[in-house]
């Protein structure tokens, strides 16, 4: 057996090409691939799945996207919910959010009780006074512009990560997984939370497609949500 056939048959699933596309964007055109992945968890190393779902189909020049949610997750940074204990700061503001879509965002206790902790308090109540004063004249999302970029970005605590949080990866943490997938990879590596809403490049290795291309190409949100099991997929120029 082959140390790669080895890797899948302990990863326990399979490793498949479930979309395969053509993606024009203005004069430039790129094939986009998105590879659908057994459910991981936790326990599985991030460098064995990304090998053993990319190595066969990536090329040196191309660009593997990866969201950061899977980084979040088998790299150990997830938060179990259970060691959150909302203040009253947080059970005061949680119930006056206004969930998008299908994702009930900081309107959970707990998720804001994080944000409380690393934005710190005063910050929060004055993000919430702020959009509270803006909303009647209709100004959208002066909360999550106040509060930074973690409030907007905390994800989890929701189907299939009920009680876990997913944090954002902080921007050197993410650097250095793109050096070391890339290393591993022989290929660019960017790591992406990307929703139906717009999405956000975290970070990308030394010559991966810039950043405003990335957005572009997968502005319709091909990684889909948890469910889909795709946390994989790469960009490739022609």
């Amino acid at each position: 057996m082959s140390v790669m056939a080895d890797r899948r048959e302990r990863l326990g699933g399979d490793f498949e090409v479930c979309r395969h596309e053509r993606i024009r964007r203005g004069s430039a055109e790129y094939e986009r691939i998105l590879v659908r992945t057994p459910w991981l968890g936790p326990d599985d190393d991030l460098v064995d799945v990304a090998r053993v779902a990319m190595t066969p189909i990536c090329r040196p020049t191309d660009t593997v996207f990866v969201a950061e949610k899977l980084v979040v997750l088998l790299s150990g940074q997830a938060v179990p919910a259970a060691t959150l204990r909302p203040g009253w700061v947080a059970r005061l503001l949680a119930p006056r959010v206004q969930p998008h879509g299908d994702s009930l965002g900081l309107s959970i206790p707990a998720k804001m009780q994080y944000v409380v902790e690393h934005a710190g308090a005063l910050r929060v109540v004055l993000a919430a006074a702020a959009a509270a004063a803006t909303r009647p004249l209709g100004v959208r999302g002066v909360f999550y512009r106040l509060a930074g970029s973690l409030a907007r970005d905390l994800d989890g605590m929701r189907p299939p990560y009920l009680d876990t949080l997913l944090p954002p990866l902080a921007p050197h943490v993410a650097v250095r997984w793109c050096e070391r997938l890339a290393s591993r990879l022989g290929a660019e590596v960017a790591i992406v939370d990307i929703n139906d809403r717009g999405g956000t490049v975290r970070a990308r290795s030394l010559h991966a497609l810039p950043t405003t291309e990335i957005l572009s190409v997968l502005q319709d949100n091909p990684l889909g949500h948890c469910e889909q099991a795709t946390p994989f997929g790469l960009l490739r120029p022609l």
